[in-house]
């Protein structure tokens, strides 16, 4: 009877991802489950068949939510379509509970609240502009089927007015607070996946790995500010000369990784050569290069291995070169 959920959370590990699902349903669930068992235990006045026909609607759209949960979202295959359906039908519940509950002044409304917050963390832009709209319809169409229920005309009052307030100021707050902590989930994601010297990518599943020869040489000789300038340049010029498909990264210290997908030993080998030969052409430093090609049911890290085995190959063979292996699949 509140949040639904976005395909993806962006930036959470998948093993956290799984358990604010959990908790997120369990909640939910919590809230549903006391609803129904009030109604049919009377515990919020008379049991009407209207109500009965609420309480069943709400429990039976939250079986079918715990199993699309459990069984579609959780294990990563989620249905577009349910997804945007089920904020729709979550706000639904809402409704359906507190007109059932036919009390105007019910503490149940604010409910309508904790969605929004759920929404904010969730949803941005147009697509939870249209939610929040959707709330404020829901709020303004309960409280108007409560006063009709009650014999009362149907007409705006100081009551539905302070709910509708209180309602987009909540739905403001949470749009704020979601896009604020949007942005520091993006911050902390690049923090943690960029090399903050070269603005690259920092070490994380690549297959090719590249080393400045004799760093340590410049560093005692011109400084390590001097050093730092290299190493940036250096992940520049590889950065500007690599495919769109390509990625590169800093592995640590003034190593370098290239992962190239969908590409022959030969077409690596040669990219290599161009980029060793541009590095010592712009820069003080030059570059060894070791190139290797995944095997099909190769491990990454057996990979790096035979990699890195070349580049120390080229720099115990006179350093400025470029040293592969012929294998039968490209990476």
């Amino acid at each position: 009877m509140t949040e639904g959920s976005s395909p993806v959370l962006p930036a959470m590990p998948e093993r956290d991802q799984r358990k604010l699902e959990r908790q997120v349903l369990v909640l939910q669930s919590a809230i549903a489950g006391f609803f129904v068992a009030g109604m049919f235990f009377g515990w919020f006045g008379t049991r009407s068949e209207a109500a009965v026909a609420g309480a069943v609607w709400i429990a039976g759209y939250h079986a079918l939510h715990a199993f699309y949960i459990l069984g579609y979202r959780i294990p990563g295959r989620p249905i577009r379509i349910v997804e945007w359906l089920t904020p729709l039908l979550d706000v639904s519940c809402i409704t359906t509970a507190w007109v059932v509950l036919d009390q105007a002044q019910s503490p149940f409304w604010a409910v309508y609240l904790y969605a929004l917050v759920g929404y904010g963390r969730r949803y941005h832009g147009w697509r939870y502009f249209i939610l929040a709209s959707f709330i404020v319809v829901n709020v303004i169409a309960g409280r108007l089927a409560i006063s009709l229920n009650d014999g009362q005309a149907a007409m705006v009052n100081a009551d539905l007015l302070t709910m509708v307030v209180m309602t987009a100021a909540m739905a403001s707050l949470s749009h704020a607070v979601g896009s604020a902590w949007r942005q520091a989930e993006r911050r902390a994601r690049m923090l943690a996946e960029t090399d903050p010297l070269t603005g690259i990518a920092n070490r994380r599943n690549f297959l090719e790995r590249l080393d400045l020869d004799d760093f340590k040489r410049i560093n005692d000789e011109y400084g390590h500010l001097r050093g730092d300038d290299v190493l940036a340049q250096v992940a520049r010029l590889l950065h500007d000369n690599i495919r769109e498909t390509d990625r590169v990264a800093r592995y640590g210290g003034e190593e370098f990784i290239i992962l190239m997908p969908d590409t022959s030993l030969a077409k690596a080998t040669a990219l290599a050569d161009r980029l060793r030969a541009m590095v010592f052409e712009a820069t003080p430093a030059s570059v060894s290069i070791g190139c290797a090609v995944r095997e099909h049911g190769e491990t990454a890290g057996a990979v790096l291995k035979r990699a890195d085995d070349l580049l120390l190959s080229a720099k115990r063979t006179g350093k400025n070169a470029v040293r592969s292996t012929t294998l039968r699949r490209s990476a």
